[in-house]
């Protein structure tokens, strides 16, 4: 096993909750990224990933360039930056999400992907050694 801390990303791409999805899909696209964290009145209050605007916009013909992120995003599962990546991997499961957000206790320190925890197996990389 691994601690999250390890192998978590620590680079943050944060929205404004007031943004378009179309600002953020154009974010998501430039940057070649899967989510973004959402900021609303310097909080983050919400994770937006491919599949929320599939589910809560696409799905439901809605405007990219009129809804704002805030109506689409979802609310992040968190998990601490001490716990394993076997806990990561039950939470991601159990809650049917790909991404969690990483705490220290006090703040978000990262985010964690379903990737981040499979690239060590197919990279022939170890972290326990």
């Amino acid at each position: 096993m691994v601690k999250i801390k390890e192998i978590m990303s620590k680079n943050l791409v944060v929205i404004n909750a007031d943004k378009t999805v179309r600002e953020a899909v154009q974010m998501m696209a430039d940057r070649n990224l899967g989510s973004l964290l959402v900021r609303k009145d310097g909080q983050i209050v919400g994770i937006l990933e491919e599949s929320d605007i599939i589910k809560n916009l696409l799905s439901k013909d809605l405007n990219a360039y009129v809804v704002k992120v805030e109506t689409v995003m979802s609310v992040p599962y968190v998990i601490g930056e001490d716990m394993s990546d076997n806990d990561a991997s039950d939470l991601m499961v159990k809650q049917n999400v790909r991404r969690l957000i990483v705490s220290d206790g006090y703040a978000i320190v990262g985010i964690i992907s379903m990737k981040d925890l499979v690239r060590p197996v197919y990279s022939g990389r170890s972290f326990w050694s």
